[in-house]
C-alpha cells in the first residue's frame, strides 16, 4: 500500500495560506470592532450636540462630530483596502 506523502513545503505552503487568511479574518474583525467604536462615540457626540445650551456650541461640536466620521470613514476604507 504505497501513500503519497505530503512534501514539506507543501506542507509549510499550506501553512501560509491558512496563517495568511486567518490573519485577514482577525484583521477585518478588528477594523469592524474599530469602525464601530467610533461610530457610536460619534453618535453620542451629536447627541451631546443636540442637547448643548448654546448654538455655538452646537455647531463646534457637530462639526467634531462630522470630521471624526469623515477621518474614520476614509481610515476605515484604506484600511480594508490593506488586508483585502
Amino acid at each position: 500500500m504505497t501513500e503519497n506523502p505530503i512534501i514539506p513545503t507543501e506542507q509549510v505552503r499550506e501553512f501560509g495560506e491558512k496563517a495568511t487568511e486567518a490573519g485577514r479574518t482577525f484583521s477585518l474583525q478588528a477594523i469592524d470592532a474599530y469602525e464601530n467604536a467610533v461610530q457610536a462615540t460619534v453618535k453620542f457626540e451629536r447627541a451631546v450636540a443636540n442637547n448643548a445650551p448654546t448654538e455655538w456650541i452646537q455647531t463646534a461640536i457637530g462639526a467634531h462630530a462630522s470630521f471624526v466620521a469623515d477621518v474614520n470613514a476614509a481610515y476605515v476604507g484604506a484600511a480594508r483596502s490593506l488586508v483585502r
